[in-house]
């Protein structure tokens, strides 16, 4: 008997989830430490809203650190008073072109105007996918069209999502299974659509829970360049769990969810993150913070040890109390406090420790260098600043090519089709419009540095020679040095001069020059017009 497509798909995320058990458990016990507001993982074990989650909770190094990692993360990826990327054309002749430079820095201007819109909610989505990234390995950012405005950015929970990768290592499909209420799943997908038990639902318990799954998988009838959802890149199905019923088909010309992922072991699907590495010293952390909290309370407040319970009488602890029957004849006290001579300072290098480690793991330290040490010159600062940038880079290098990529390409093709994008210039329609993008992210900066501060660094060293020998310079190419520092610090491209203006600029200033030098020479000239006239009259 064949399965309809909705019993085909809900079956292949079921084994989708059992193959991923073994990671909630690892995800689960990195949210109790690190995450707790995200710990919702297992079907059967939904968590209240409300509900308290920080029982685990003996110390606030993890969380704190994972906070520091999303804000790390934002500031060398994506930080919002920046422009982290530009376009430029896949077609190294046309970089050259003024009129092609102005588009792309028009397309750029665009696409962070609606990215961080008020209305698209990117920046606090995105760090909160920065966090799921840190903590579970995976963060996945859900981009959608919000047809007439612009984009609209959601951060997803990694346990709603169940994806596999193809055979390049590309993530191109997705079952996301999340739940709505009965009256949200009315609202949309239409209450006549929604299953009888939704239904009865609806009308008993409208804001009940209840099951749904999502999935786009590549489309096997694509047509490049179709404007029918049918024939879009990627197909989409939308599926009520309960009742097994198709609720609604359509497509994706782009993938609409942007996952990315730490690190990734062989043979492995999902990331693995920083919370991982620093797992076993975070559990280790709260038992010992657990154990030093009641060795202090012990000692601040000890058990008090008398030689009989009827030797005195109930003691008075508030300050100036007077305890009568409290010492023997010899003035021996009866009552004391117990002393268990634990050395609580040794616990605090521990402690330390811990937290240090914990710190490194999720690149803290890494970032307080600069701060630590204000006394550095420029030049260490620099320095400092480029070893940052080669041992981040690997890491998070990988987020522009996993994550800000795709998300960018789905970016421009939301609002190309909604023609929010200015006329393409004809150089450029007849290379098909083809791009690539350019980082500009502090990262990209501090790897780029270094060219810059080279060229800097040999011309200067060259100056002094000038005064020795003027025609030193004629060695070196100022316009490319020009590009070199440009291009290093990401400056925009309407700040250069198109070639044509600066020819034109050149021109008209050795022409200024030339007549100066006329102006300058014509009383010499008079001079000797008049000379050679006074000449030839005496000899005459």
């Amino acid at each position: 008997m064949t399965r309809s497509i909705e019993q085909e798909l809900i079956d292949e995320q079921k084994q989708l989830e059992a193959d991923r058990s073994s990671f909630e458990e690892h995800w689960q016990e990195c949210a109790r430490y690190m995450l707790p507001r995200q710990d919702e993982f297992f079907v059967d074990s939904r968590r209240t809203p409300g509900e308290k989650r920080t029982q685990y909770i003996f110390d606030s190094t993890p969380q704190l650190a994972l906070e520091k990692f999303g804000a790390i993360m934002e500031s060398q990826l994506t930080p919002r008073t920046e422009r982290w990327h530009r376009l430029e054309s896949s077609v190294p002749e046309l970089n050259d072109d003024h009129e092609v430079k102005l588009y792309f820095d028009q397309v750029t201007d665009i696409l962070f105007k609606l990215r961080y819109a008020s209305t698209a909610n990117y920046a606090s989505q995105q760090h909160e996918t920065y966090l799921s990234l840190g903590c579970f390995g995976t963060g996945v950012l859900m981009l959608e069209d919000d047809v007439g405005r612009g984009f609209r950015y959601k951060s997803s929970h990694i346990s709603e999502h169940f994806f596999t990768e193809n055979n390049t290592g590309l993530i191109e499909n997705d079952y996301r299974r999340f739940r709505l209420t009965a009256k949200q799943a009315a609202e949309k997908y239409g209450e006549d659509n929604l299953p009888d038990v939704i239904q009865r639902s609806m009308q008993k318990e409208p804001f009940k829970k209840h099951d749904f799954l999502h999935v786009v998988i590549p489309n096997d009838e694509y047509i490049p360049g179709s404007v029918s959802p049918k024939h879009y890149k990627y197909k989409s199905f939308h599926i009520s769990i309960e009742g097994k019923k198709l609720l609604s088909v359509g497509g994706f010309r782009t993938f609409p969810f942007i996952i990315s992922r730490y690190i990734t072991s062989p043979n492995e699907t999902y990331g693995r993150s920083p919370g991982m590495t620093a797992l076993a010293e975070a559990k280790m952390l709260m038992q010992m913070r657990k154990t030093d909290l009641r060795a202090r309370h012990l000692a601040i407040d000890p058990p008090i040890l008398t030689a009989h319970e009827r030797s005195v009488r109930k003691l008075n602890m508030k300050p100036n109390a007077v305890n009568y029957g409290t010492l023997d004849a010899n003035g021996n006290p009866l009552v004391r406090p117990y002393q268990n001579a634990a050395r609580i300072d040794v616990s605090n290098d521990a402690l330390a420790q811990s937290r240090e480690v914990i710190n490194d793991v999720f690149m803290v330290k890494l970032f307080q260098i600069l701060v630590e040490t204000p006394q550095m010159t420029a030049t260490e600062v620099l320095q400092r600043a480029q070893e940052k940038g080669a041992l981040i880079a690997p890491t998070v290098g990988r987020q522009q090519s996993e994550a800000l990529s795709p998300m960018i390409e789905r970016e421009i093709d939301i609002a190309s089709f909604a023609g929010l994008l200015p006329e393409m210039p004809d150089s450029l329609k007849e290379a098909e419009g083809e791009f690539e993008i350019r980082y500009t992210s502090p990262l990209s900066k501090l790897q780029k540095t270094e060219t810059a501060l080279s060229a800097k660094m040999t011309l200067e060293s060259v100056l002094p020679l000038i005064e020795i020998q003027p025609d030193v310079l004629d060695n070196f190419d100022l316009d490319a040095y020009a590009d070199i520092v440009h291009d290093a610090n990401a400056a925009p491209a309407r700040l250069m001069r198109d070639p044509d203006q600066i020819e034109a600029l050149r021109k008209a200033r050795e022409e200024q020059q030339q007549l100066q030098a006329l102006a300058g020479a014509a009383p010499d000239i008079a001079g000797s017009i008049k000379d050679i006239a006074q000449a030839q009259s005496f000899a005459e």
